[in-house]
């Protein structure tokens, strides 16, 4: 992710640290004007202020708005969290402050780890980094639009996956299974062409406007948890990235299937020597995988925003996670998951200025302790 993700959140987060520092009269008045001043601009991109809350951003988006305005305007789940805050008194304002920096890293998280074990799969399978990964995950995000559109959003997250699914089985047996023997530099370089040519499709028929869906009515609005409020849709998002981590661990434990898995990312000659069959194995990865890009793909809808560019920012930050997390390591790569999500937010808000910079930083630092990764996978070649 980049910065911009959370640029509205994040000024606002520093405009709290900055009134906590002055005067109590002075410091009223500021988060009054602050106040009125966010209210004229959720006004004026369609959210609804009510009784002293802002929504979720399901509103309405201003017609005519062009790329980043869009997705500026959609980008209002910290309102009702800051609003709290700001009310809070000065002693319980660090609380507010860690608590929500706690909560947004686990919702940008819970995407990351459905993308970058996915990612991770293919790479303990065939050895080779899938750079089409994040067409895949542009993709669903499209798709969910069109059929958000048409169905609604539940019945989008359950088709568009089952659609990535069937995408994942053709490039397997249109791209990885026949180019299985040549070297991985040369199957790396096809799925960044077939990823460069998807991504181009994909805005030939949608457009370089940026778009956005609509969450539904079930999970719009705020929750009040420990006397703090937080967007419902985040609260989703994090419960949807926990259900991934406890599938993908009950499936690689306890299933057959599972620990060939696990047996093949740990050691894949020993495993073909033992006679698992990697090719159904792979097979069973890659449709897996490409299903999870798809179900994340139409969470980011609400989430963020959906526009073209958005799968080389989410393939970059999957690599930086998996190199992070061990190369063929799932364990590794939810950890650094959730360790990236918290070094992102929390770069975005302390240190603006270089916060591009942070998650490269950390990749640097691990790499320099553990070149294995957290997880301790194979080294890439």
């Amino acid at each position: 992710m980049r910065t911009d993700l959370h640029s509205s959140d994040c000024v606002v987060l520093r405009q709290i640290l900055n009134a906590s520092q002055k005067p109590p009269k002075m410091r009223q008045n500021i988060v009054c004007a602050e106040r009125q001043d966010i209210i004229k601009k959720c006004t004026s991109l369609g959210a609804t202020p009510s009784a002293g809350k802002y929504n979720d951003g399901a509103g309405p988006v201003r017609q005519g708005a062009k790329g980043g305005q869009i997705a500026r305007g959609r980008r209002r789940a910290f309102g009702a969290v800051i609003e709290h805050a700001r009310r809070c008194r000065p002693a319980l304002r660090g609380f507010t402050l860690i608590a929500l920096l706690i909560a947004n890293s686990l919702a940008l998280a819970s995407l990351l780890i459905m993308l970058a074990s996915g990612l991770a799969l293919i790479y303990g399978l065939r050895d080779v980094i899938n750079f089409g990964h994040g067409a895949l995950y542009m993709l669903g995000a499209y798709l969910g639009y069109t059929v958000a559109k048409v169905t609604g959003f539940w019945l989008a997250l359950l088709i568009v996956p089952i659609l990535l699914a069937l995408v994942g089985i053709v490039l397997e047996f249109l791209v990885l299974r026949p180019l299985k023997s040549r070297s991985h530099i040369e199957v790396a370089l096809v799925t960044l062409g077939l990823g460069i040519i998807l991504g181009q499709i994909i805005i030939s028929i949608y457009g370089g406007e940026a778009r956005s869906i609509d969450a539904p009515a079930t999970l719009s609005g705020s929750v009040t948890v420990l006397g703090l409020s937080y967007p419902v849709y985040r609260v989703f998002l994090i419960l949807m990235g926990l259900g991934s981590c406890v599938s993908l661990a009950v499936w690689l434990r306890f299933t057959s299937s599972g620990l060939f898995v696990r047996a093949v990312s740990q050691d894949p000659g020993v495993a073909r020597m033992m006679g698992i069959n990697s090719d159904q194995l792979s097979l069973l990865v890659t449709s897996l995988s490409a299903a999870f890009a798809g179900i994340a793909g139409v969470l980011a809808g609400p989430y963020l925003s959906i526009d073209p560019g958005m799968d080389i920012v989410m393939i970059v930050d999957c690599l930086i996670i998996v190199v992070i997390g061990g190369t063929g390591s799932i364990a590794g790569a939810i950890i650094a998951a959730l360790l990236f999500g918290f070094v992102q937010v929390a770069g975005s808000v302390f240190l603006p200025n270089v916060a591009a910079l942070v998650p490269y930083v950390l990749l640097m630092i691990v790499l320099l302790i553990a070149p294995g990764g957290i997880g301790r996978g194979r080294v890439l070649n």
